[in-house]
């Protein structure tokens, strides 16, 4: 039991919960004006981390492979960008979230690989920055990133 538990995908999977759970705990806890979205997020959030970390403990013989499944590794970068949106601005995380998940999408050609990330990261930021009006986080006061 132990060596399933020291498992990277358990490893990985269990520390998305428990960081679900302790962001949950803070959202539920705080004011409750603007807050219903991030707190269904959250929750949805927990259950699939959960679900996850069941499964993968449920494992028997796939623990031997060391690589790691898709959707762990796409909620932890997830996590990261979402993180890192508050130093960076919007743009720059954006992009390497777009590429893995276009990459864990099987789409491997450089090119379309580098155009897909282009556009669909500097098209949700068009969108929500010119169209919508929504300011979203900038790196540079000018809102330019």
């Amino acid at each position: 039991m132990v060596a399933r538990l020291a498992h990277p995908r358990v490893l990985l999977a269990l520390g998305l919960f428990l960081i679900g759970v302790v962001l949950a705990f803070h959202a539920w806890g705080g004011p409750s004006d603007a807050m219903l979205v991030p707190r269904i997020v959250l929750t949805l959030w927990c259950v699939i981390a959960l679900a996850i970390t069941l499964a993968e403990l449920s494992r028997g013989s796939g623990l031997g492979s060391g690589s790691l499944s898709t959707l762990p590794v796409l909620m932890a970068a997830v996590l990261i960008a979402a993180i890192a949106v508050a130093s960076l601005g919007f743009l720059i995380p954006s992009l390497p979230l777009v590429a893995l998940t276009l990459w864990m999408f099987r789409l491997r050609h450089p090119l379309p690989l580098a155009v897909g990330t282009l556009v669909i990261a500097g098209g949700l930021w068009f969108l929500f920055h010119h169209v919508l009006l929504i300011r979203l986080p900038t790196l540079l006061n000018s809102g330019a990133l």
